[in-house]
C-alpha cells in the first residue's frame, strides 16, 4: 500500500482545494506545519476517505486519491487505483458519487515494468467495498492511526469496525489465527499488550534487545489482571459471567495458572460526578513470567495480543498491572511507573510489529510527543525496524519535532502552510533535512524561524548592533524599557555588551545566528560576490 496523491476538492475541516503529494517510493512520508495548518486534517481526511470506501458509505467530500496496492515488480501485479468523488447530494446513488479506476503496473504479457500510464478500467463501488468474508480487492488490508493527544476525533471513524468486530466477538465467530480488523486505532492500553507479547517466548530475538537497550526493561516480574462483570453479563451467578467463544477460552485457560484467584464485590466509578454501582470483580494473578508462558504454551505473540485485545473490547478487562525489572532499579516497577515517552513508544512500535502486514497504511498523528532529543533523531529508524513489510506498507506521520525529520530526503516531507486568507498548500521543503542539522531545519521553510535564540537574547543582539553601526552615539538620556533604566547610548551600548559577553556572545562569537546576524547587517546581499 502506497499513497501517491490526495487532492482534497471541497471542504473538510480547513482543507479545500489542497493537493498533497507524497512520497510512494519510500516507506514514510513526513507532514509537518505550523498549529492549524491542516497536517491532523489530512490524516484524518484519509482515515475517512478507507472507512467510507470500506463500509460502502456516502463520501462527506469530494477529492481524488491515488494509491498503490501489491508490489509492481512482482505477479500477481501491482495496481494503481484512482478514486475521484463527488460529494453531491443531489446524485442519487452512491455510484454516480464514486468514480474508481485501477491501472496495472505491469503489462499481461511481460514482466517489464510499464513506462507510459496504462489505461485503467472502470470498477463500481460494489466490488470496491470490503464484502461479508472480510475481503476487498481493492482496498489495503489494515489502515492503523494512533493520536497521542486527547481528542477522540480520530478514534470516533474506527467505532464501526470496532462494534461490528465486538458483535461478532459475542457471537463466537472470530479465529484469532485470521487477520486482525481492517481498521484499528491504537490506545495507550495496548503498550501492556505488547510488552506481554514480547517476552512470551523463552528465546532472545530483537524486541527484548529493543527493551532492554532503550528502555531498560530487563524481564516481566509479575501480571494482574482485574476483570469485571460486564454490561452484557447473561449468567451474573457464573465463573465468568456466561463469556463465550474466544473470550471464554482465554479465561478458561488464565485461571489454570493464576495464584489464589479472588471474586470481590465493590464499587465501581461509572461517572465523573464520583456516582457508582456496586459490581463483582475478579483478580487473576499470574506470579512470573514462567506462568504466562505456559498459559500461552500454544499461542504466537501476534495471537496473545489478538486474544488480549478481544478480552477488553469484550468489556470483561478492567485493568492490567505489569511489574518489570528494570536496569535503574533493585526492586520491580510496575508498568505505570514507566514515562510517558516509553509507554507511546511500545504503544506505537506493537501496533506496527503485530497489526502490520502487506498492504497497510499507518496514520500516526503526533506520535513523539513525550519522547526525549535523543530518541526523537532516532525515531523513524525504530518505525524502520518494527514494520514488518517496507515494500507494501506506507507510514504518515504528523510531527511537531525537527529531530524527527532529521535524516529524510525531501522527497519524504511535506510542508503545510496558510496564508494570511487562511488558504493551505502543502509543498515538498526546498532542500533535504538530511544533513542540515537542527539549527538549519528550524530556520528553513519546514519550520520558519528566524533565529534559534530566544526572543531576550535576540532582542539585545539586534539592540547591541544597531548601536554599534551609527557613527555618533546620541548622549541623550533615554529609558530603556527592558531595566526601566535611564541611560544614554554609550551607557546602552556598553552594558549591552557586558550582558551578551557574560553570555558569550562577543565579537569572536561563533554563534551561527549571530553570525549570520552580522554577515547579513554588514555585507547586504548587493555587495556580496
Amino acid at each position: 500500500m502506497k499513497v501517491d496523491k490526495l487532492h482534497v476538492r471541497s471542504r473538510f475541516k480547513n482543507l479545500e482545494d489542497v493537493m498533497v503529494d507524497f512520497d510512494e517510493d519510500h516507506l514514510m512520508t513526513v507532514v509537518v506545519g505550523r498549529n492549524g495548518s491542516g497536517k491532523s486534517n489530512v490524516l484524518e481526511a484519509l482515515v475517512v476517505i478507507f472507512r467510507n470506501l470500506d463500509l460502502g458509505e456516502a463520501p462527506p467530500f469530494s477529492y481524488e486519491l491515488v494509491y498503490r496496492l501489491g508490489e509492481p515488480q512482482k505477479k500477481p501485479s501491482g495496481r494503481w487505483l484512482e478514486v475521484t468523488v463527488d460529494a453531491d447530494p443531489s446524485r442519487s446513488t452512491l455510484a454516480k458519487q464514486y468514480k474508481v479506476t485501477v491501472r496495472d503496473l505491469l503489462d499481461e504479457q511481460s514482466t517489464d515494468f510499464i513506462k507510459e500510464k496504462p489505461t485503467g478500467k472502470a470498477v463500481p463501488l460494489s466490488k470496491i467495498k470490503r464484502d461479508k468474508t472480510g475481503k476487498a480487492l481493492y482496498l489495503p488490508n489494515y489502515v492503523f492511526a494512533y493520536y497521542s493527544g486527547p481528542s477522540d476525533r480520530l478514534e470516533n471513524h474506527f467505532k464501526k469496525h470496532r462494534t461490528d468486530f465486538y458483535r461478532r466477538l459475542l457471537k463466537d465467530e472470530l479465529d484469532l489465527k485470521g487477520d486482525i480488523r481492517s481498521l484499528f486505532y491504537a490506545k495507550p492500553h495496548h503498550s501492556q499488550f505488547v510488552l506481554l507479547a514480547f517476552f512470551l517466548s523463552e528465546q532472545d530475538n530483537a524486541e527484548k534487545a529493543f527493551l532492554l537497550e532503550h528502555l531498560g526493561i530487563k524481564g516481566l516480574d509479575s501480571i494482574h489482571f482485574v476483570m469485571r462483570q460486564p454490561g452484557w453479563a447473561t449468567k451474573k451467578g457464573e465463573l465468568f459471567w456466561g463469556a463465550r467463544g474466544v473470550v471464554r477460552r482465554f479465561l478458561e485457560e488464565l485461571i489454570k495458572y493464576t495464584l489464589s484467584p479472588i471474586k470481590v464485590t465493590r464499587p465501581e466509578d461509572t461517572s465523573l460526578t464520583g456516582n457508582n454501582i456496586r459490581n463483582e470483580f475478579f483478580h487473576l494473578f499470574l506470579p512470573n513470567v514462567d506462568a504466562l508462558r505456559d498459559f500461552a504454551k500454544d499461542l504466537t505473540a501476534d495471537e496473545l495480543f489478538k486474544m488480549l485485545e478481544s478480552t477488553l473490547l469484550s468489556e470483561i478487562i478492567s485493568e492490567v498491572s505489569i511489574r518489570v525489572d528494570v536496569s535503574s532499579s533493585e526492586e520491580p516497577l510496575t508498568f505505570r511507573e514507566l514515562s510517558e515517552g516509553e509507554q507511546q513508544l511500545l504503544t506505537v512500535l506493537g501496533l506496527l510489529k503485530f497489526t502490520g502486514g502487506k498492504d497497510s497504511l499507518f496514520l500516526l498523528d503526533e506520535p513523539d510527543t513525550h519522547l526525549n532529543p535523543s530518541w526523537a533523531v532516532k525515531y523513524l529508524k525504530f518505525l524502520r525496524d518494527f514494520v514488518p513489510n517496507h515494500e507494501t506498507s506506507h507510514l504518515l506521520m504528523v510531527t511537531h519535532h525537527p529531530l524527527a525529520i532529521a535524516e529524510l530526503k525531501k522527497q519524504q516531507v511535506q510542508v503545510m502552510k496558510h496564508d494570511d486568507r487562511r488558504y493551505i498548500k502543502s509543498s515538498m521543503p526546498e532542500e533535504s533535512p538530511r544533513g542540515m542539522g537542527i539549527n538549519l531545519i528550524l530556520r528553513s521553510d519546514m519550520f520558519g524561524l528566524k533565529t534559534t535564540l530566544d526572543d531576550d537574547t535576540n532582542q539585545k543582539l539586534v539592540a547591541r548592533n544597531a548601536l554599534a553601526a551609527k557613527e555618533t552615539l546620541s548622549k541623550e538620556k533615554v529609558v530603556r524599557e527592558e531595566g526601566l533604566l535611564a541611560e544614554d547610548d554609550e551607557q546602552y551600548l556598553a552594558r549591552l555588551n557586558s550582558e551578551l559577553d557574560q553570555l558569550g556572545f562577543n565579537l569572536a562569537t561563533d554563534d551561527p545566528d549571530y553570525l549570520e546576524f552580522l554577515y547579513n547587517k554588514y555585507y547586504p546581499i548587493h555587495e556580496r560576490s
